[in-house]
């Protein structure tokens, strides 16, 4: 119990993300773990930063292909390699269940996100299948990933959270991207959406 108490130690919960991660866990009858709630719900915390999925180049931001951070990993020692896998499968789960609508429309598909992403929680899991804790839980989330891509998607679909502060993020992530469903949250909220070309020509 040592180890599990430990990871529920590091994780720190929003509770919003909480609930909505259970009530879709629970609606779409996924059998996940405690833990793997609690992962996702973090997941979700981390992932509200911009700067966690996208980097900055030059004056855009840009989200690194999967492939690169494949990449990383098999040219890494022990220790970047659990990094970067991890990034590898939080990635491509955040992405694929949050952007799944226009990830369809593209030439690199929802299929590619999660393949590569179960991909990356299986070597995981065997790479840390020692760690109980830890291995069973990555494990866990390679054999549930394409039920996680729908449970997060389903929690994007009701998270129209109207803060000031989550607006911003919303818009800070569809000037990134120009997803569609991202672009309809900022309209019910009432938000003028600039034309696209327009965000990238200079101040």
């Amino acid at each position: 119990m040592r180890g599990k108490e430990k990871l529920l130690a590091q994780v720190p919960l929003l509770e919003f993300f909480k609930e909505r991660v259970g009530q879709a866990l629970v609606h779409q009858r996924v059998p996940a773990s405690v833990f793997t709630e609690f992962y996702l719900a973090n997941l979700l915390q981390e992932f509200k930063k911009t700067e966690t999925l996208f980097e900055k180049e030059g004056d855009k931001m840009s989200q690194k292909p999967l492939a690169f951070i494949l990449a990383e990993a098999a040219m890494a020692n022990i220790h970047t390699k659990i990094r970067c896998l991890k990034k590898l499968g939080d990635v491509s789960l955040y992405t694929a269940g949050f952007f799944g609508e226009s990830i369809r429309r593209k030439i690199i598909d929802i299929d590619y996100y999660i393949k590569m992403g179960c991909s990356a929680y299986t070597s995981l899991a065997a790479m840390l299948q020692n760690e109980k804790t830890f291995g069973e839980l990555y494990l866990e989330l390679a054999k549930l990933f394409p039920n996680l891509v729908d449970v997060l998607a389903e929690v994007a679909s009701t998270s129209e959270s109207q803060t000031n502060e989550n607006l911003l993020k919303i818009y800070e992530r569809w000037l990134a991207t120009g997803d569609e469903h991202l672009e309809n949250l900022l309209k019910k909220a009432g938000i003028a959406i600039p034309d696209r070309g327009q965000t990238d020509k200079p101040q």
